[in-house]
């Protein structure tokens, strides 16, 4: 089976003639800030407050003032250190084609093809922060396209990103090896939890879903997410219960849903990860719009 992935994101935003979208988020409390994740767009962060930002296994500490890129497909989360304002910007990058298909383009071509890549972190102190900063305040700035006039001004803001990039250098190479073979395990493996998540499932059916053996299997799921695959799946489970009990469903209801026929089971798991029975955080955060913390 192809499995590829479901840490994807999907059905969160809405349908657009240019994929350009802007999340502009107000971080109350320190702490993870953006689970993790992966999608087909660029994202461009800009921070104001400190954090991490995780890419791939890897970790990224960023200040107030740094620039950040996360290309399509990367699986990344943030962790914030103090309260602040955090900007996601996502775009298409495909969505300018038109100037990618012509002959002295090969630069947009090979980013779309995934032979080059974006650098994951320019820091406030480098000089190529400078140039990049005033397009991209003026990307964060901008609404979504909607006629031809605004679709140009975000082509042209995006270009001249590319340009700096590319006229400094910092464009790197994309080479295919063993670490970018683990990485797509882990996604497979993720997706696969995803799109089964109402069945019965274990780390030895995951392992042999992937095609690996269970020590494996669990020592590159926990390098790459800095968890097990237990309490990720554990994990997965609750926050989509929540979901559940959110839209309505019953305590039972949403037990069925992420695969836990022994409601004692679910409502002791529960408690251990929120500290509240599911039906309290049905009537004292649902109802209030305050989900509970981890």
């Amino acid at each position: 089976m192809n499995l590829f992935l479901q840490y994807q994101e999907t059905g969160t935003r809405p349908m657009r003639d240019i994929p350009f979208y802007i999340y502009d988020l107000q971080v109350t409390e320190p702490g993870p800030h953006v689970p993790i994740h992966w999608h087909e767009e660029l994202e461009i962060i800009l921070p104001s407050v400190p954090g991490c930002l995780e890419i791939d296994g890897n970790r990224f500490p960023f200040q107030e003032g740094d620039i950040m890129f996360v290309n399509p497909y990367e699986l990344h989360a943030t962790r914030i250190h103090r309260p602040g304002q955090v900007c996601h910007m996502l775009l298409r990058s495909d969505c300018f084609q038109f100037l990618h298909d012509t002959a002295f383009f090969s630069t947009g071509r090979k980013l779309t093809e995934g032979e080059l890549s974006f650098p994951t972190l320019i820091t406030a102190h480098d000089p190529a922060n400078r140039a990049l900063l005033p397009p991209i305040l003026q990307m964060a700035a901008m609404k979504p396209p909607s006629d031809e006039a605004m679709a140009f001004h975000l082509a042209s803001l995006f270009f001249s990103i590319l340009s700096t990039l590319f006229a400094q250098n910092r464009l790197l190479p994309s080479v295919p090896d063993q670490h970018a073979l683990c990485i797509r395990y882990v996604k497979q493996s993720i997706r696969y939890m995803y799109l089964h998540l109402d069945e019965k499932l274990s780390v030895p059916l995951l392992a042999d879903t992937a095609g690996l053996s269970e020590g494996y299997y669990t020592r590159l799921f926990k390098k790459y997410t800095h968890t097990s695959p237990a309490r990720f799946l554990s994990d997965l489970k609750l926050e989509t219960a929540c979901t559940c009990l959110a839209s309505g469903l019953t305590v039972t209801e949403a037990a069925q849903k992420v695969g836990i026929d022994n409601i004692s089971h679910f409502i002791r798991l529960f408690k251990q990860k929120y500290g509240i029975t599911p039906k309290t955080y049905q009537h004292s955060y649902c109802f209030n719009n305050n989900p509970p913390q981890n």
